[in-house]
This record gives C-alpha cells, sequence and structure tokens, in this order.
C-alpha cells in the first residue's frame, strides 16, 4: 500500500511539473510575440487617439456654440461713423473668455466620459506581410485617455471683393493628455481649429484691428494683440 502511495505521489509531482513547465513555456512565447506586437500596438492606440480627441473637440465647439446660440454679432461690435465707414471692431472679452472655459471642459468631458477605449486590430496586420493586413479576426485592447485643451480664439481677414472683408474668427484648440495602452503610457498632444463665426464687413474698414485681451495670470486687460493692417481692397 505504501508503494501505490509513493507511486501515487510521485505521479501526480511529475505531472504537476509538465503542467508547470507547459504554462512557463506558453507564458514565455506569450511575452514574446506581445514584445513583438508592442510597436505595433502602440502605433495603432496612438493613432485612434488622435481621432477621438480630434472628434471630441469638433463636438465640444458645435455643441457649446449651439447651446449658447453664439453669433459673430454675439463676440463682435462694429462700429461705423455718418459716411458707412467702419471706425472700429471691438470683441466681448466677457463672452470669448466663457466660451474658452466651456470649450476646455467640454472636451475633457466628452473624453473622460468613456473609461476604456477599445482597440481592434485584425491578426493579420501583425504579421508585417502586406497580404494579409487587416486580414484575420481582430484582438481586442483596451486603451484609457486623458486630456486637457487650452483654448484661444483667433480671427483673420480676408479680401471678399471691393470694400468687402470677409472676418473670420476661428477656435484654436491645443489638447494636451496621456494614452495608456498594454505596455505602454505616454503624453500625448493635438493641436486642432475650427471656425466659429464669420462675417463679410461691407464698407471701408479700419487700417488696422486691435484686441485687447485679459491676461491669464493677472486678469488685466494687458496683452494686447495686433491683427495687422485690414483693407477693403
Amino acid at each position: 500500500m505504501k508503494i501505490k502511495k509513493r507511486r501515487r505521489r510521485t505521479g501526480e509531482r511529475y505531472t504537476l511539473l509538465k503542467v508547470t513547465a507547459v504554462l512557463l513555456i506558453i507564458s514565455v512565447l506569450l511575452t514574446v510575440c506581445f514584445y513583438k506586437m508592442r510597436p505595433l500596438i502602440i502605433t495603432y492606440a496612438e493613432s485612434a487617439a488622435e481621432t477621438i480627441i480630434l472628434k471630441s473637440a469638433n463636438d465640444a465647439i458645435l455643441e457649446v456654440l449651439s447651446e449658447q446660440n453664439v453669433s459673430y454679432g454675439d463676440m463682435v461690435s462694429l462700429s461705423r461713423d455718418e459716411t458707412g465707414q467702419v471706425t472700429s471692431l471691438e470683441t466681448d472679452i466677457v463672452k470669448i473668455n466663457m466660451l474658452k472655459s466651456l470649450v476646455a471642459n467640454r472636451v475633457s468631458d466628452i473624453i473622460t466620459e468613456k473609461e476604456y477605449y477599445d482597440l481592434q486590430i485584425p491578426i493579420g496586420t501583425f504579421l508585417s506581410n502586406v497580404y494579409t493586413n487587416g486580414l484575420g479576426p481582430e484582438l481586442n485592447f483596451k486603451m484609457q485617455l486623458t486630456a486637457t485643451a487650452r483654448v484661444n480664439f483667433s480671427h483673420d481677414f480676408k479680401s471678399a471683393g471691393i470694400n468687402q472683408v470677409l472676418h473670420i474668427i476661428t477656435v484654436d484648440m491645443d489638447i494636451r493628455g496621456s494614452l495608456i495602452v498594454a505596455g505602454y503610457k505616454d503624453g500625448l498632444s493635438v493641436s486642432t481649429s475650427a471656425m466659429a463665426a464669420q462675417t463679410v464687413i461691407v464698407g471701408v474698414t479700419p487700417d488696422a484691428f486691435t484686441q485687447v485681451i485679459e491676461s491669464e495670470t493677472d486678469n488685466t486687460a494687458g496683452l494686447i494683440n495686433d491683427y495687422g493692417a485690414v483693407s477693403g481692397k
């Protein structure tokens, strides 16, 4: 009886060793495979993250402008003299700063709405063969995104005909965040712009347009941006 028990224990230990060896080999193979796959995963993740951020930025601008029902006249006031000559263009600093804050917060909210984003890569793409790229079942990965947007409004003036100038107001965003995906964590930066409003100014326009905005550090109107000569020629 003792001999049988010893043989049984020996057999169990041998089986356990075989299972452990197989699991170890599988683990090593998976590690090697993942190491080979990692650069492609990172490339896909960065591309997907940039697409998500750009879409979120555009959605944020559209949502805020729509909710606030903002038009060109809400941001810029034109003053004319009795002859119809435009004597000044004045931006509503309070309105601009409010929109900047709303857009920046909305971008962050949209991106962080989802805890994880799905990333699918076809198995054939990992084979580094042009004939297998995009083929085969997809491997699913999870990635996380965080983002903080810095928003500014810029102005552009373009000739639109005789005594006509097209004034375009653009929202410029510099978005910085972090990307986390299997075996990778790094920062990323995306910049984008979108038109907020535009109008055609009819009549003789001023030679220059100057906007005084509040400084970000002390909230005083001390930073002056000169947007250059404006001509209706």
